[in-house]
């Protein structure tokens, strides 16, 4: 850590931060101001998180986060809370670990990664902070990427062949600016490694017990998913891939979960959890049983 004591100050209105900046003088403390609509977070198997600020590195590890005004972009400040809890990193309000978005694919990146699981190479970003580290980004991913939303079934998820296709998704207009940030939909998304497969697997779990494998392959070369056209058929894992789907529901905080991954040479990869997997059998009452017989006796 560096000599000095650091805080970051992350949002905040100014007569707060004008305040918190004059106590940070009177105490020798560094003050490092940040919004977070401009924070990118990039994520590598085996490597650091990168918080990625204006395309600079934000030292998050070696300061106390200040979290405030959560209101307008709250999802990656949440996210900056779950990495300092579960990194024992010093942070403000426990409250602040907590999004709705959570239990979707964009947070699971951060909780697979934290739990050391593997996952395509990550950033999670905006909008806002896809053009404040632009640069950061065209010089550290590489094309073919995948976009991705909160969607699910393959919804809101696209390949992108290079930068300026990438800019048309992402760059928004002054007038949509403002109008996300009048309206409070500072929207994040995903930046991933594309990830060249035929196929994937499904593994649909409930409290630790597979309830089910399929094989789901493309028809178009990139989308596995049902709904868009890919064929399914049953299939099995290994036990090593079953321990590892059920460290992902653990790590996700999902009972029910449809785990996703694909096998590559360097082992299997996680792309999501899903906490509503589509259900091609009858699932619900073996569910119904596993409820009585542990809960219900």
């Amino acid at each position: 850590m560096n000599s000095k004591k650091n805080i970051i100050l992350y949002n905040s209105v100014k007569r707060f931060r004008d305040g918190f900046e004059l106590g940070c003088d009177n105490n020798d403390i560094k003050l490092t101001k940040v919004r977070t609509r401009y924070l990118a977070i990039h994520l590598k198997n085996g490597s650091p998180a990168r918080f990625i600020y204006k395309n600079d590195d934000l030292d998050v590890d070696n300061a106390f986060n200040f979290i405030q005004m959560r209101g307008k972009e709250a999802h990656i400040p949440s996210l900056i809370a779950l990495y300092c809890e579960y990194q024992g990193i010093g942070f403000n309000d426990v409250v602040n670990t907590h999004h709705t978005d959570n239990a979707y694919k964009i947070s699971q990146m951060m909780m697979l990664w934290l739990s050391g699981l593997p996952i395509p190479e990550t950033m999670i970003l905006s909008n806002f902070s896809y053009e404040a580290n632009r640069e950061y980004i065209k010089d550290h991913l590489q094309f073919p990427l995948v976009l991705k939303k909160n969607g699910d079934r393959g919804e809101e998820v696209w390949k992108i062949k290079n930068i300026e296709e990438l800019d048309k998704r992402m760059i928004l207009t002054e007038i949509e600016k403002k109008e996300a940030i009048k309206g409070k939909t500072i929207d994040t998304a995903i930046l991933q490694q594309c990830i060249p497969n035929t196929h994937d697997f499904r593994v649909t779990m409930f409290e630790g017990d597979v309830l089910g494998v399929i094989k789901r392959t493309s028809q178009d070369g990139f989308y596995n998913n049902w709904s868009k056209g890919a064929l399914w058929e049953p299939s099995e894992i290994s036990d090593e891939e079953k321990e590892l789907s059920q460290k992902a529901c653990d790590a996700c905080g999902v009972d029910l979960g449809g785990v996703d991954f694909v096998r590559t040479k360097d082992g299997i990869l996680f792309f999501e959890v899903n906490k509503t997997p589509q259900i091609n059998v009858n699932y619900p009452e073996v569910i119904v049983k596993m409820l009585n017989d542990s809960y219900l006796v």
